[in-house]
């Protein structure tokens, strides 16, 4: 268990915990200010959890967003771009947004919304980060899958969203979501 605060963190904690460049060898870190619209709708609505999470827009909303992107510069992660988004959240809402993914990759295979083609989703496994972890792949029909981790850190919760890059399969790299949980709980 992480010693990571079960009460929210503002803007501001949230950005010292956040990654930057030279955390982690081999990638570029810049903030990437998402601004998640929330407006994407899936059907069926057993898959919204994870629409939300590919839109960076969970519901509930966090108290406090930090967005960044990391762009992997050299070897196997040459050329990827993982977006990172650190939400702060009470503690039972952080819990509740990683028991609605679990319980939508249940139900959920597959959806219309979002993007306009149909997308299917696949749980993948989660790595051991944080206080608990969600994993999976969604695959818009006609490109490679996007792989997603989800980190629960005390109350924080944390996106890890790795695209497609020339046809492969994404992977979220392991040494991000270890640096950035690590940074978190420190």
């Amino acid at each position: 268990m992480s010693e990571a605060p079960a009460e929210p963190l503002g803007e501001a904690q949230l950005k010292s915990a956040a990654l930057v460049g030279g955390d982690v060898d081999g990638y570029q870190i810049t903030d990437f200010p998402v601004k998640p619209d929330g407006d994407s709708i899936a059907r069926p609505a057993d898959c919204q959890p994870l629409e939300n999470m590919r839109t960076a827009s969970p519901d509930p909303g966090p108290k406090a967003f930090v967005g960044l992107l990391a762009f992997g510069g050299a070897g196997p992660t040459a050329g990827s771009a993982t977006t990172i988004g650190l939400m702060a959240y009470d503690q039972s809402d952080a819990e509740g947004i990683l028991d609605g993914l679990r319980a939508a990759l249940k139900k959920c295979t597959a959806y219309e919304g979002g993007v306009p083609a149909r997308t299917t989703a696949k749980a993948a496994t989660a790595p051991d980060a944080g206080d608990d972890a969600v994993a999976f792949g969604l695959q818009t029909q006609g490109d490679s899958a996007d792989a997603f981790v989800v980190v629960r850190s005390g109350a924080t919760v944390v996106l890890f969203y790795t695209a497609a890059g020339t046809g492969s399969a994404a992977e979220v790299p392991t040494e991000l979501v270890t640096a950035q949980i690590r940074k978190l709980g420190a």
